[in-house]
This record gives C-alpha cells, structure tokens and sequence, in this order.
C-alpha cells in the first residue's frame, strides 16, 4: 500500500538533509582553513629554485601553491634553513624572498611584497631557559658592524645601526655559564632570545669576595672552589649550610654530627691552628663565614651547664635558610682570601643568597618530608646476657655462686632502655618565594618553616624564616640594594644521651608504678628525667644589609655596604626535684640569655679600564670598620615548692650574673687586577687590620698577597684544539691572619667581689686566663700552584699544589696559681699544611634526551708542627689522647700496642718499646715519651663522587663520598671492656670473653678491679670507607599538561640518605658507626624523603 508522508514529516526530512549537507560543507570549509600552526614542516635549501621549495611544501602539507611567474620568480634560488610551523616558515621564507602568502580556500597564494625601509633599530630580552630568569651584562656582538653592547640589569638590550641596516645581519650572544648563541635576523626589529648553560666549568661566573664583582672562572687566579644553586639544591634534611659542603669540595674536611643545630668542623687544607676552644667569640680553626657582605662568627652560649655537652657553640650559619642560597664560594690560597686580612688564616667561605630580575612575577613553593631510621646501630648485651656475665665476673673475683647471683640482680628482666627513650626522627620543610620586578627594580620575598623530630625523646627544632632583597636602579648613576633575614628558632635539647649504657636488667619502674630511682648506679633515671625535666632553647637573628653604588663615570664607581648580624638565644634549663637530678636542690633552675650585635661598614672605589683593547686594568681601594659587643645575663634558683612552675620568682634562693664583650677592628684594603690580551693574568692584595683584640704595639697586621696566571689556550699555538680547548697554569703566594682567639685572650679577665680584700670590694682575677701583651697575630702563609685544562670539550681537571706554613700559633699554657691564673695564651710556635687536590668534571654522555655528567674530587693533606717556641709546653688531650709533638700532626694519636689477650691466663698483655709482652702494670710504669704512634684522628686523603643522570623530564643523583686512613678511639669500646660492668651495660662482643685456658679471644677475662690501660690501641679503629651518602630522583611533570591547570612547573621527588656503607677493616668496625665514635654519639640515620616543587 503506498503510504504519503505527512507534509510536517516531509518537512523536518527535508531540514534534516539540508542540515546535514551544511555540516558537511561546513566540515570540508573547517578542515580547509585549519591553522597553518599545525602544520609542522621543514625547509633545508641550499641555492634551491623557490618553485621546488613549494613543491616541498606541497608535499608536506597536501596545500597547493600558486603563485605569478611574472611577479614571483619560481627559478630564485633560495637558501634557508628552517623547521617549525607552517605560520613560522612563511614568514621567514617570505622575509627571505620578499613575499606574502595567503590562503585561498584549498591552496596558498604567493605574492611580491615591494620591499620597505627596515627600521634601523632592534631591541630585545635575553633569558636563561632553565628558569626564565633574565640575564643582565650579556655580550652581543652584531657581526657586519663589529659593534659590542650589553643588556642591561633586567636583560634587555636596544641597537641602532650606525648607517643603513643590512637586509640580514648575525647577533652573537655570549654569557658567562651559558652556551654562546648565533642568530641571523632579517627585518626583526624585537628579539626574544633564551640562552641555554654551559656543562663546562670554565665558563661559570664566580663570586671571588663581597668587595668585588663575579668574574670569569678563566680570569681568577686564586684559588675558589664554586657551588651553585643546581649543585646545592638537595631534598635531604639539612638544617644548617655548612652541613652542605661534605663531600662536595676538594680540601674541604667536613666533620659533621648528629645533633641538631649545632656547628660543624670545618677544615680547608688542614687544621689551620693548635686552638680549639680558647673562649671569646668563635673557634680559631674554623673558617670565616661572610653573607652577603657581613662576616658571622661563632658564638659561645656561654652556659658552662648547657645540655649540649661539647657543643656549647652557637652555629653561625645555622639561621641561613638553605633553599635562599644562590651560591657558596670557597676562598683556599692566598690570592683569593688575602682581602680578608685577619681573619682569613683557615679560608673564606662566601654565601651568597638568590635574588629577584625583571619579568613576570613569580610564585614557587617546595615541600619535603622525610623520616629517619637508624643505623649501624651498636648491639649491647640483653637482660639475660648481662645477668649471665655480671655473675660470672663475681665468681672471677671469689663469690660463691649464691652470692654472685644475689649481685647480679634479675634474671628476667629484659629493658631496653634505648627503644625507651629514641624513636624514628621526622622532618618536614616548607619554602615559599615571590619574585619578580620590572625594569630597573627586581625583588623576591621567602619564607621557610623546618621542623625535626630527633631521634631522643625531648629533642626537637623548630625554625621560621623569612627574607627580603630588593634591587633598584634609582638612575643611570645610582643603584642600591635591600638585603633583610629574620629567623625563629625554637628547640628542646634535653640531655639523655647516657641511656645506652644503663643495665638492662633493671625496670625503669618500681612496682606501685613509680620511677625508679637508680640509686645503686649513681646516675637519673632518664624515664623520669624526659618527663619531669626541661631543657628550652629560643633563638632569634637577623642579618642585614644595605649597598649602594655610584657610577662616576663609565670607568669609576664607589659602594657603599653597612651590615648587621644580631644573635639572642634564650636557655631555659630546669632539674626537678623529684629526680636524683635536682633532689638535692629540691629543683635546680638555670635560665641563659646571651645577645650579640655586630655590624661592619666598608667604603671603596673601583676603576676598571681597557687600553686598547689589550691591557685591562681593575683597581679597588677600600676600608671597613667593624664592631661585635655581646652580653650574657644568668639566673639560677633552688627551692622550687612546686614542681611545674619553672620560673625564678618561685624559687627560695635566686642568684643572678652578666658579662659582657666587645671587640672592634678598621681595616684598609687595596686590590690590583690586570690582565693583558686576556691570556696573562695577574693580581695583588693589600690589606692592613687594627684590633683591639691584642694589646700594646701588636695590634696592627699587614697580610698581602700576589698571583698570577697565564691562560696558553689562548696563544695561537694551541687556539682551536680541539682535544686541549682550555689550558691555564697559575700560581700565588701571600700570608692571611688570625684574630679570632678569644676576645680578651691578650687582655686577661678580672672579677669584682665584697670579699676579695678583707670584706672590702675590689677587683681581682678571675683565676682563668692570663694577661699577655707580647701575644701577637696568627699568620699562614700560603704558597699555590694550579693548573686547569679541559680535554675535548667535554672533561674539565682542576689539580693544586699547596703549602701553608703557619708562623706563631696560638695556644694556651698552664701557669702557676699563685699568679691569679691558671693559664695564658702565647705564641706556641710554627705549624706546615701541605697537600695536593684534583677535581674532574666531566660529561660523560649527551645524547638527545639523555646526559650523564660525573664530578669528583679528592684531597690530601699532610699536617705536621715544625717546631715549638722555648718554654711552650702544650697541653695534654685526655679525650682524644692526643699530644703535640715538633715533627708529628696535630691530630696524631699515640699510646701503646696492644698484644692481644694472653690464651693460658686470660689477660691483656701490650708490647713495650722492645718489643716485649708486658701487663698493664708495666705499661702504667711507663713515661709517655716512649709512647708509639698509633694513627691520626684525619685522613690521608677523602673527596665524594656526584653522578647526575638525566632522561627527558627524569633526572637522577648519586652522591658519594669517601675517605681513607683515620683512626679513631672508641670510647663506647672503652667503657664496655667489661671493667665496669657491674653499673653498666656492655657491647655484646664481651660475649666473646676469655673463660677457660687455652681459649682464642680478644676479650679478657670478666673481673674487677682491671688495671686501665686507656691509651691501647685496642680501642682504635681505622675509619676507612665508601657512602652512598645520598640518592635522589626528580620528575618535571610535561608542561602541556600544566599549562591547562595554570600551572608554569611541577616536579616530584625523593631521597634516601646513607643508603650504603664499604668499610676497609674487619668485621667488627663495621657494625659500628663508622665515622666518629667519641663520647655518646647518636648512630647515623638513614632519611627518606619525598616532596614537590611548584611554580606558578
């Protein structure tokens, strides 16, 4: 049957065909005009005829090109590289061809463009991809003219041509650290232009003191070693900077600890001086630090009580947030720290913080968190493994065996007290910056919060900072620069590091649930002590400058710097009455409050000047004063009624104390650099320093320096080698000096009292140091010769030779009590530091998406004292039984060898100066003038390996480090030789003991009291190993993903620190710590870390 549609149905078919022949015109229309940028096309012409660069184009495309013969020649011959999009090519192939091009509907036209006058002027921006960061004082050179200018501070150049511009021209750019960049322009009259860096060290820019601008690595003479933000970027828990530098730098020996918040030792080239600790304001062996232009020095804490046992110095650096730093110079030789005068005789370290540059504000965030675990981990006897020992050494000494059980206390219980009184350490790291500015004006604003859990219960950091630097260009004259840090510390320290060694077959509690008082082994039972006690530390800094700069004119500028560093730590420590720690005081109560201020202010003029085009010439003049003044105030109170109110009003007896210090230094200084056809280089130091540190005519010290060097890659013999592309030899020599010693080390100290003259007030010493105005300045004389070369462009090798003698050590000396005192410091004599360092830098792979770069360094050094002034005898080292000796190391370990355990009696026996087996009482006999060597608390050579490994957005670090040839006393061995075993646990290789003739140990026979050999080499440990000290991995997540959120870049990562140890020795140093093992250390942790980094 024949069915009619319904005219509406006919209708809406109809509309329906009609709509769907529109999409699809519409859909030939669309894929007609799709943008030319999706197109990706390539065009390598080479004299080619334009018609067939159009076929090309043809073929790429699927577009037809049509063009008029008559006005479009298809026979010109053309040559352009080029690769992108569609859009790009045609603009570059019409620039070079003089057409335009437009589509209609399938195909492209091709029309002449009658050429226009090319505007003479060209400006532009000049970035680093890396980070987008704008590149100021970069060198352009315009090729056809030989004209050489620079951006300015935010990276932006302008150009004018002299005469009429060429129709193409070729701009080099070239920036120190940075590849050089080669582009020929057409009509352009705006450049965008990011510089990628350079692998190869010879083309950083180093920061070589804060009175002179960074040079060229190839132009510096002295020797500096350079760390710089990519290098010192690290996900691993650091607290404090100087903890940065271990096994990163030639030289450079880094003797770190587990506690948190307190200094490092840091040695360049050596130990610089026989003082450790004299008192005063700072170590003399330790380096000076300088921020920003304002010298921090390390600072007592005055608290003779602190719960910091050896520690008791405040860490200058330690309120430097590590993730402000842009970079970290260290200053060796002479030549590079002679301008620092006085206080430079153990080297300069240089920090410098991250500033702001012109562009886009930007907003970066990191986040990190980690746990820690520990490791290497000494195993002590058990409950029942110390009941078993403790009755057998009773029945050694003539106890029945009833009577030794009853001794030896309970066979059940089993406390650990570490798993007590530790846990696994946490840490979580915040940092936020702003950046930004515009032209002439550039800022960035940061803010950190750190917070670590430590491994001992009651122990914890707290730390916020924040920092403010701001750059301004007020004219073309003037400039100036706003540096500010203020940084919160907040820490609980308190002091339980003895648990280890408490017996294990004790409760920590008493049967009706209170704590156990210990009595027997004359020690506080740390339970009670974690919950009852408080050890409260509140520190507060600020560290600041302002800097100004004058440009006289294009050759003379004068800079103004004035810098301060203010220090306040608050300790508030508190012993209960209801432990055997403040029983006796019924609460003890210490409260310290110390504050230090320093400021320094340097004034100086520079000119700088090419002669004709070969000699280059830099002089500096400056001078510099320089103030610190501390202050310490203490409480103490006794008497507490009530034991949670921790405050000196509620105590029975108060007492209260202050003192003060102060020092001041003016300085002058002169620097010559001169430098011919930039291959003979030359540089002079001059610096006069006047303290008030030494008295009489010894205040005044001249240091100079001189050195030189010569760059052979630049004669015409050796330019364009291709497998010696860089060659320099150097060399320099000068003398640096050491002030800080104590602050009235030379002046000696009085005390008033009501009693001092028969119940009448009057001065009088206060019985510590002795006044000595002959006391005169440390100096070191350093000799250094360099040699820096790469191979093939890829391999760079820096190797140094150098010899420091230090004249007139300083160290202390006792003297007879009746005098007032009971020692003085005097000039000891001459000490010689010498040794050689090698660091290779290399790219070992560049392939695509893939690079592999190694650095690695190695130090030795030789320490040995040449001879002691008449009269000076030099204290003994009880702790670290050391001596020191004309003709050995400050850091030689000496005492006697021991024999091992006699098999038929049990007992330990030494070689004597014979060579003979003798007993301890024999040894005891002994002068310790016949005393062997034994080692040395350095070693003979260390350094680290950093591998970086880079895949697409994946990259990968591997940091080692190694060292080879120190010795160490362990005074955990020490105590747990079985002699004090009745009060405290042992390590359990006493499980091993002698018990019957004939055994084969190296454990004597359990009994008390044993003769104490302290000085045996029994203890010592060689400490040579190899460390995975750290291992990292980032991802940068695509940013064609990011840019859909709004997101500039985002990156993942982790780290695991000491993840792998080799030791050289045997089995036994190596369930040790490995490291340093003095006193009560905490073991080493192992961290795991994880976080992100966001950029905005």
């Amino acid at each position: 049957m024949h069915y009619t549609l319904p005219s509406w149905r006919r209708f809406f078919n109809r509309l329906a065909i009609l709509i769907f022949l529109c999409l699809l015109t519409a859909s030939s229309v669309i894929a007609q005009l799709k943008p030319w940028q999706h197109y990706s096309v390539r065009i390598a012409a080479n004299k080619t005829p334009l018609k067939e660069i159009y076929a090309s184009l043809e073929k790429q495309t699927g577009i037809a090109f049509n063009y008029d013969e008559n006005t479009v020649k298809g026979n010109q011959l053309v040559t352009l590289q080029v690769r992108g999009g569609l859009d790009v090519v045609l603009q570059q192939l019409g620039e070079a061809t003089h057409t335009t091009y437009k589509q209609i509907g399938n195909a492209i036209t091709a029309a002449y463009k009658v050429p226009t006058p090319i505007d003479p002027n060209i400006s532009g921006t000049v970035t680093s991809k890396s980070d987008g960061q704008a590149l100021p004082n970069v060198s352009v050179l315009v090729k056809e003219t030989g004209d050489v200018f620079a951006t300015n501070e935010n990276g932006i150049f302008q150009y004018q041509f002299p005469q009429q511009r060429p129709a193409k021209a070729t701009l080099v750019f070239r920036y120190i650290g940075m590849k050089p960049y080669e582009i020929v322009i057409g009509r352009q009259t705006k450049l965008v232009v990011q510089l990628e860096e350079n692998p190869l060290k010879v083309a950083e820019v180093v920061v070589t003191s804060s009175y002179t601008k960074e040079r060229r690595r190839e132009e510096v003479v002295g020797s500096i070693s350079q760390l710089n933000a990519a290098a010192l970027q690290t996900s691993r828990p650091i607290e404090s900077v100087d903890k940065m530098l271990e096994g990163l730098v030639a030289g450079v020996y880094v003797e770190t600890n587990t506690s948190l918040n307190t200094p490092v030792k840091v040695n360049i080239r050596g130990q610089g001086s026989l003082t450790a600790m004299l008192g005063g304001r700072t170590t003399s062996t330790q380096p000076l630090y300088v921020v920003d232009g304002v010298p921090l020095y390390e600072q007592q804490r005055g608290d003779e009580h602190s719960s910091f046992a050896n520690e008791n110095y405040l860490n200058p650096v330690s309120n430097i947030n590590p993730a402000d730093i842009k970079s970290i110079s260290v200053l060796k030789d002479a030549a590079a720290s002679a301008i620092y005068g006085a206080n430079a005789a153990n080297g300069v370290i240089i920090i410098t913080t991250k500033n702001g540059s012109a562009g886009k504000t930007k907003l970066n965030v990191d986040y990190k968190s980690g746990v820690s675990t520990f490791i290497n981990q000494i195993k002590y006897l058990d409950g029942p493994q110390y009941y078993e020992l403790l009755r057998e050494t009773y029945i050694n000494n003539g106890l029945t065996p009833a009577a030794a059980e009853a001794l030896s206390g309970s066979k059940t219980i089993n406390t650990n007290w570490f798993d007590l009184t530790n846990r696994n350490a946490s840490y979580q790291n915040v940092n936020v910056d702003v950046s930004g500015g515009k032209q002439g004006t550039s800022f960035r604003l940061s803010g950190g919060y750190l917070q670590q859990n430590a491994s001992s219960l009651a122990n914890d950091l707290e730390k916020m900072y924040a920092r403010f630097r701001l750059d301004h260009e007020v004219s073309n004259k003037f400039s100036m620069s706003v540096n500010m840090s203020p940084t919160l510390t907040m820490q609980n320290a308190l002091n339980i590091y003895n648990t280890v060694i408490l017996p294990p077959n004790i409760s920590p509690y008493n049967a009706d649930g209170s704590y156990n008082e210990l009595a027997n082994l004359n020690v506080p039972n740390p339970i009670a002590v974690l919950n009852q006690n408080t050890d409260k530390h509140k520190g507060m800094s600020f560290i600041g400058n302002i800097q100004g700069t004058y440009k006289v004119n294009s050759d003379i500028q004068v800079m103004a710097n004035v810098g301060t560093s203010y220090y306040s730590n608050k300790e508030n420590i508190y012993q209960s009455g209801l432990n055997a720690t403040g029983r006796t005081r019924n609460g003890y109560l210490q409260i310290f409050d110390r504050r230090n201020l320093g400021w320094t202010a340097f004034l100086q003029a520079t000119y700088e000047k090419t002669f004709r085009e070969q000699h280059h010439v830099n002089v500096l003049v400056g001078t510099q004063v320089q103030d610190e003044n501390t202050e310490l105030l203490k409480g103490m109170g006794t008497g507490f009624s009530y034991d949670k109110l921790h405050n000196l009003n509620n105590a029975a007896s108060q007492t209260a104390a202050s003192s003060s210090m102060s020092s001041a230094m003016v300085s002058y200084y002169s620097q010559l650099a001169y430098d011919y056809r930039k291959k003979y280089y030359t540089s002079v130091n001059v610096r006069a320093d006047k303290s008030s540190i030494f008295g009489g005519d010894k205040q005044v010290a001249m240091n100079a320096s001189l050195g030189v060097g010569w760059i052979v890659s630049n004669e015409n013999f050796l330019q364009n080698n291709n497998t010696l592309s860089f060659l320099r030899l150097r060399a320099s020599y000068g003398s640096t000096g050491n002030s800080r010693i104590g602050t009235y080390a030379a002046r000696g100290l009085y005390s008033f009292g009501s009693n001092n003259y028969n119940g009448n007030t009057g001065a009088v010493p206060d019985g510590t140091a002795a006044p000595n105005p002959d006391l005169s300045w440390e100096k070191n004389y350093k000799a250094n010769f360099g040699v820096d070369f790469t191979l093939f462009k890829r391999i760079e090798v820096t190797a140094e030779y150098y010899n420091n003698t230090i004249r007139d050590m300083i160290s202390s000396i006792q003297v007879p009590l009746e005098i007032g005192y009971s020692t003085m410091s005097v000039n000891a004599g001459d000490m010689r530091n010498q040794g050689f360092e090698l660091t290779i830098n290399s790219t070992n792979i560049q392939r695509n998406n893939f690079t592999w770069n190694t650095s690695f360094n190695l130090g030795f050094n030789k320490n040995v004292i040449l001879r002691f002034n008449d009269g000076f005898q030099p204290m003994y080292s009880s702790e670290s039984m050391t001596v020191a000796r004309p003709g050995l190391s400050t850091s030689t370990i000496w005492g006697w060898e021991w024999a091992g355990v006699d098999p038929s009696t049990g007992e330990e026996t030494w070689f004597d100066p014979s060579g003979k087996k003798v007993d301890a009482a024999t040894i005891n006999a002994l002068p310790t003038s016949q005393a062997t060597i034994l080692g040395n608390y350095l070693p003979k050579f260390q350094g680290g390996i950093v591998n970086v490994f880079s895949i697409g957005k994946l990259s990968v670090t591997a940091n080692f480090q190694y060292s080879y040839g120190a010795s160490v006393f362990l005074n955990k061995d020490i105590q747990s030789d079985g002699r004090n075993l009745n009060h405290r646990n042992q390590i359990v290789d006493l499980m091993d003991r002698w018990q019957q003739p004939n055994d084969i140990t190296d454990v004597p026979k359990l009994y008390f009291p044993r003769r104490l050999v302290v000085n045996s080499s029994r203890y010592l440990r060689e400490i040579s190993y190899i460390k995975l000290s750290n291992l990292s991995g980032s991802y940068q997540l695509p940013k064609a993903w990011l840019e859909r959120i709004g997101i500039e870049q985002l990156s993942v990562f982790a780290n695991a620190t000491n993840l792998f140890y080799w030791y050289k020795g045997d089995n036994k140093s190596s369930t040790r710590n490995g490291i340093a093992e003095l006193r009560f250390v905490y073991p080493e942790m192992r961290t795991y870390t994880f976080g992100l980094r966001l950029g905005l």
